[in-house]
């Protein structure tokens, strides 16, 4: 598959380390030398530096979520890679440590960072790079990005972990938002499933006609650290932030529209009752029970759906006024920390650049839950319903990458949430999150 290369402003999201596994591990655990074939090298292949091969000596890998063992299917893969990373570079001693996927867990992260005591290095969502870059606590991967690698990691993708000029952390992969349909839903409705094109009237339309007895035209989630429900703004061509994060903007004329969309949605009983406090997993479950014709969702949704036998179809959010093709997403990366030793260092980035590759795919079958950051990974040979967010992948939008982001977001959500449920207007919601927002901006 070509995937057009266009840049993109970066914008964001947490919610994309919680793709894999949410499965807490504390136990440190080794992994041992494998013995797989290394396989053919593909572009992105890890071209060590001369210090990363020269080093010998440990590593130590925390990664959030991780069970010593293989316990759950994600620390098996994380073992395998260990098995398989260990294999070409036999000087080389891997530690992984699981840390639960909690604030304690982060704030053990955190401290370790802050001390000089953390690991070698972390996966880590896009959102917290900033506050680390601030700390100054981690080592950019500018000096060990090849030409090879900047011709193969998409640029809209690679500017996802960009901080003041630098690129703070190896790009791993991006779940997409995009918008599921139940197709026995629309069957039954003698509705035809639109295509890639589809516009945000259409998409409006759709939700009012697919209603009917216990059935809900659409759902999406709307709370903490989400951004599913942003991608109805972004589409009209409202951004949070200006482009250089100095003034908030989402209380723009787009903005406001995509929100009433929302507002009129619900207000015409085209989404559930419940829609400003329904949790995550609770849509997902309605859209398998045929309770909801429509949802927006990140590839992680897949697994899960065909294992309930649902059919479905997956596309892009509809068109709005944007012109063009807009969703948002989150960003898994690996992040390594700066360290006294620049040859453990410079080892622990080329494990980066492997966790991050096409070679690891090759090493360790069903590496990539969610679409890779790479030209070079095509995820959908293995998943054929992954090519829709593999297709995303250009006109992917990331949150701003600032220190606040975490207060600017816990700003934003509750506010939608009362312009939906009517209690203000669209516009009211909006300028009173900036009200709370631009003080922030101004520190």
């Amino acid at each position: 598959m070509n995937r057009r290369r266009i840049a993109a402003p970066p914008i964001f999201l947490a919610l994309a380390l919680l793709l894999p596994s949410c499965t807490p591990g504390a136990a440190p655990a080794t992994g041992a030398p494998g013995t797989s074939d290394p396989g053919t090298s593909q572009p992105g292949t890890s071209v060590p530096p001369s210090e990363a091969a020269a080093y010998q000596g440990p590593l130590d890998w925390w990664h959030l979520g991780y069970a010593p063992g293989g316990e759950t299917a994600t620390s098996q893969l994380v073992d395998d890679a260990v098995a398989a990373y260990m294999a070409k570079h036999p000087g080389v001693d891997i530690t992984v440590t699981g840390i639960p996927f909690s604030d304690e867990g982060l704030a053990r992260l955190d401290t370790g960072l802050a001390a000089g005591s953390g690991p070698d290095i972390f996966r880590i969502a896009s959102d917290r790079l900033p506050g680390y870059g601030a700390q100054g606590v981690l080592s950019p991967i500018d000096e060990f990005l090849t030409e090879e690698d900047r011709a193969d990691i998409l640029p809209n993708l690679l500017e996802g972990v960009a901080y003041e000029d630098e690129h703070l952390a190896w790009p791993q992969w991006v779940p997409p938002v995009g918008f599921y349909l139940n197709n026995a839903i629309f069957q039954d409705a003698g509705v035809e499933i639109p295509d890639a094109e589809w516009t945000a009237e259409e998409f409006q339309q759709l939700a009012q006609d697919l209603t009917g007895d216990d059935v809900f035209g659409f759902a999406t989630y709307m709370g903490p650290a989400s951004v599913n429900e942003l991608t109805l703004l972004y589409n009209q061509g409202a951004t949070v932030l200006n482009e250089d994060n100095t003034e908030y903007t989402l209380n723009s004329e787009a903005g406001v529209k995509g929100l009433q969309v929302l507002a009129d949605l619900f207000q015409a009983g085209a989404m559930p009752p419940d829609s400003t406090t329904i949790v995550l997993p609770d849509i997902e479950q309605g859209f398998i029970d045929g309770r909801f014709a429509m949802m927006t969702g990140g590839s992680g949704s897949i697994a899960n759906l065909k294992a309930n036998e649902v059919e479905f179809t997956i596309l892009p959010p509809p068109i709005g006024d944007a012109g063009e093709t807009v969703t948002v997403g989150g960003m898994g990366t690996y992040a390594v920390p700066q360290k006294d030793d620049p040859a453990r260092v410079a080892a622990a980035h080329d494990l980066g650049r492997y966790l991050t590759s096409a070679e690891v795919a090759e090493d360790v079958p069903g590496w990539y839950l969610a679409p890779g950051t790479r030209e070079s990974i095509t995820v959908s040979d293995a998943t054929p319903e992954m090519l829709a967010f593999e297709e995303m992948l250009p006109d992917v939008r990331f949150m701003p990458l600032i220190e606040d982001w975490a207060q600017v977001d816990s700003f934003i959500h509750p506010e939608i949430q009362l312009a939906i449920s009517g209690q203000k207007s669209a516009q009211q919601a909006l300028d009173d999150a900036g009200a709370q927002i631009s003080p922030l901006l101004e520190e």
